[in-house]
């Protein structure tokens, strides 16, 4: 089964990269007349790249429930430290910066708390680097 899913997953990338090619080739002929269908074609693409993105996780959590738990474990534990970081991000709107783009209180903490997210995973992907190259010592 896994034989023949492969197969048509492979045939299909390469109708779908024989069709980009043949626009390629046009658009770069006729220049700025193809840009609607050059357009077109990569909504087109973009559909498909979202569907299988939704898609095959959903295959995959279906066929290996375990790791479906381990995964939601891990989506668990970041919508933790989302909420830590938002709770520590502030909803300042002060500056010329704030008036010119628009951003409203709800915004700005939107960002902060991205932000201090960011710092908290790379201090954990640095004390991680730290902690297993103390253990790799005493092995």
């Amino acid at each position: 089964m896994d034989d023949k899913i492969n197969k048509i997953l492979q045939f299909t990338l390469y109708v779908i990269l024989a069709i980009s090619t043949v626009l390629f080739v046009i658009f770069y002929i006729k220049g700025e007349s193809m840009t609607d269908t050059v357009a077109y074609w990569s909504y087109i693409l973009l559909g498909i790249a979202i569907l299988l993105i939704i898609l095959f996780p959903i295959v995959y959590f279906i066929r290996n429930p375990r790791s479906a738990l381990q995964f939601l474990g891990v989506i668990l534990i970041f919508a933790i430290l989302y909420g830590i970081s938002y709770m520590f991000a502030s909803g300042s709107i002060e500056g010329n910066v704030y008036e010119k783009f628009d951003i409203t209180e709800g915004i700005s903490r939107f960002i902060g708390s991205c932000i201090i997210t960011t710092y908290i995973f790379a201090g954990l992907a640095i004390l991680s680097i730290i902690v297993f190259g103390i253990i790799n010592v005493f092995k």
